[in-house]
Formats: structure tokens, sequence, C-alpha cells
């Protein structure tokens, strides 16, 4: 497992982001998810104001039939139009919050960078559609992609995101080759020291994250291994991985504690702390010149990840 020094400093840029956003994304357990899902966009929206988009990248909307509903998805293609690969993209947010729109300048970085096709998921979101909609979901458009035959298949997704491609990195190893996990939401308990140090302050709060976690399942639903992929048992299936986490995150210690799991069960992992950034950082790229370094480190990672495994004979 790779790793990097960390650092106790707070990035100055992200610490003027994270006080814009105490002031735009306040969630208590009363929260209603329609006002949430008003904020998060709007804050998004300012977070890309400077934004600019991934050149020659082209887009297309469109829906994948699946067991229970059709899955909006939008489809990324690199400047060659031409790519063997894909990646299957699960926006972050909660599995409250987030969809194809706000998560679109980020699957446009992994579409340039990785230089394959990406395929973002609009997943149903909770708490109308709890566990396991989004899984089934993504689950839906995990076999659509497998189904195009492409040379490598990987999966990535960050904070909510991360944990539903951990969890379809888990339920179909034998379709997907590499997973990228951002920040990824995992255990459910909620008991690490990372949540009690930085509870509040950092942007993502301990009780946001109890909001999201209480939204998405219920508690016999959140000890389901696919809702909480920390308790999956055996990983030593698992696709190569890499894991990139925010050292000001209630998150940090359970991201770790994943890409630790994964060494130890022999599974090729790049672990990358971001010691100077808050969660949320790639949606942060467009603000924070240590966030899209981040973000292109970790997704270079990955593409190197897929580089080795199409080379092996």
């Amino acid at each position: 497992m790779e790793t990097s020094a960390r650092q106790p400093n707070l990035d100055p840029a992200a610490a003027l982001v994270i006080e814009h956003m105490a002031q735009t994304m306040n969630i208590d357990p009363d929260s209603a998810p329609e006002q949430v899902r008003g904020d998060f966009a709007a804050t998004t929206a300012w977070l890309r104001e400077p934004s600019s988009p991934a050149a020659g990248i082209r887009s297309e909307d469109r829906t994948i039939d699946g067991p229970d509903t059709s899955v909006p998805v939008r489809l990324y293609t690199p400047p060659s139009r031409s790519t063997p690969d894909t990646v299957v993209y699960m926006h972050g947010g909660g599995w409250v919050v987030g969809g194809l729109d706000t998560a679109d300048v980020t699957a446009r970085n992994l579409c340039s960078i990785v230089g394959a096709t990406v395929v973002s998921v609009g997943y149903r979101l909770a708490p109308e559609h709890p566990f396991p909609a989004a899984t089934t979901d993504c689950a839906t458009v995990i076999r659509w992609a497998a189904g195009r035959q492409p040379r490598w298949l990987g999966v990535a997704g960050d904070s909510a995101g991360g944990n539903l491609a951990a969890a379809m990195a888990n339920e179909f190893p034998d379709l997907i080759d590499g997973q990228l996990l951002l920040y990824p939401a995992l255990d459910p308990r909620q008991d690490t020291a990372s949540y009690r140090t930085f509870a509040e302050g950092y942007q993502l709060t301990s009780a946001a994250m109890d909001y999201y976690w209480r939204s998405y399942t219920t508690p016999e639903q959140s000890q389901h291994p696919t809702a909480a992929p920390a308790l999956h048992g055996e990983l030593s299936s698992a696709p190569a991985a890499v894991v990139a986490t925010a050292h000001f995150d209630p998150l940090h210690d359970e991201g770790r504690a994943y890409a630790v799991r994964l060494v130890e069960a022999g599974v090729p992992t790049v672990y990358l702390p971001a010691a100077t950034l808050p969660h949320g950082w790639a949606d942060m790229t467009d603000r924070v010149p240590a966030a899209a370094r981040a973000l292109r480190s970790a997704v270079s990672a990955f593409a190197e990840l897929r580089n080795r495994a199409v080379q092996e004979p």
C-alpha cells in the first residue's frame, strides 16, 4: 500500500470554502430532503462558478431499463471517442442529495484523466427510495456496462458514491477490474476516532452523517454488507483499488481501515490520504488548487491500475 506523509494544517483555500458552506449547507435531524437537495445544488453551483470544463468531452443522457425502474445515466466520451475501457461513476451526497448535474464536472474530469468512457449513474435517492434502491440501480448499470464488453471495467465514487462503488466491486468481482473510492462512507457504526475529532467544523459533520445513514437504511439494513462495505467479511476477491481520504473528515478512519483490509486480503491497493483537505474535496477542485491536485493524483493512480491490468499477458 502506497501512502504519503500526513500534515496537520487545513488548506487555507479549503478553509474559505468551509466557511462559505457553513452558511449554505446546514443539516439537522429534522431537515427536509427537498431543502437539503436545493442547498446542495446551490452550493455545488457556487463551487463550480470558476469552472473550465475538460475540453473535448462529449456527453449523452439516456436511460437503462432495470428490474424496478429505468435508471438515468449520462455517458461521457473522451476526445478520441474510441476507447475500449469504461468507468461507472456513482456521485456523492449521502444517498439523499446530488445527481447527474451536480456530478457533471467530476465525471468530466474522470473521463479526461482516465481516457475512458464514463457512465454517471442517476440512482434513486433516499429517504423516498431507501436501501436497496440505489444499489439495485447501480447494479443495473454495471450489468449494462459489462454487457458492452469493455476491455477494462472500473467503478468510481465519492462519499456515498464511494460506498456504492465499493458495494458493486464486492458484488461483481468477476465483472469489475478496478475501484476508485474517494473519501467513502463505509461504516454505519460511526465510532471511529475521526468521527469524534472532526465531528463538526469541517464541512461534513458527524450529525449530518447520522442523518444520511438514517435516511438510507434502517438499523437492521445498515448491518447488511452491501449497505455497509466495511462489514463485508471477505475482500480477497475484490478488484484492485485506489482509496483516497480526507484528513479533516469524520470518514477518514473508515476509509483508511478499508484500504488496510484490502491490502491484508492481498488486493493491489493504493492509499492516498489528502492531508490538508476536508471531506468533499472532489467538488472543490475549481476553488481549491490542492483539491485539484488530489483529484488528479487519485484518478491518475486509478488509470495506472488500468494500464497495468491491460498490459498483463
